[in-house]
């Protein structure tokens, strides 16, 4: 795995693509009558756009998130990555099974489905913050 930073030709393709897949999903979900689907798609991907640009640009070059997002993470780094990862698994799968039952109990498929994800992103979000305080 390289440890190089992205080229600047790397990132502007980067985010031309982001970009331009925002516009499509939005134009067929607006097409389609999804008014709010491509709200969402368009809230969603500006989000992931504006960190893309923050973080590459260089305003925290020293902080953890900035030298993750840019390929430059150090091997410790890399390890808290990991474990968070596999700490998000572990809770996702928990959900999952206890979702499963609720489902058996005619419970919604949306709200199961965010359930699980939710469980997964403030799991890997709460376990990088500690593992990375802990140090």
């Amino acid at each position: 795995m390289s440890t190089k930073a992205p080229s600047t030709i790397a990132k502007v393709t980067g985010i031309l693509s982001g970009a331009a897949a925002i516009t499509v999903i939005a134009i067929l979900g607006y097409t389609t009558d999804h008014g709010s689907f491509a709200k969402g798609a368009i809230i969603g991907g500006a989000a992931v756009l504006i960190a893309m640009i923050v973080l590459w640009s260089g305003v925290g070059r020293s902080s953890t998130a900035s030298r993750m997002a840019s390929g430059q993470a150090d091997e410790r780094e890399r390890h808290i990555f990991r474990e968070a990862a596999a700490d998000a698994g572990l809770a996702m799968f928990g959900a999952g099974v206890a979702c499963a039952i609720w489902a058996l109990f005619d419970a919604e498929a949306i709200g199961v489905a965010g359930i699980v994800l939710w469980t997964g992103l403030l799991t890997w979000g709460i376990s990088m913050i500690v593992r990375l305080r802990r140090g």
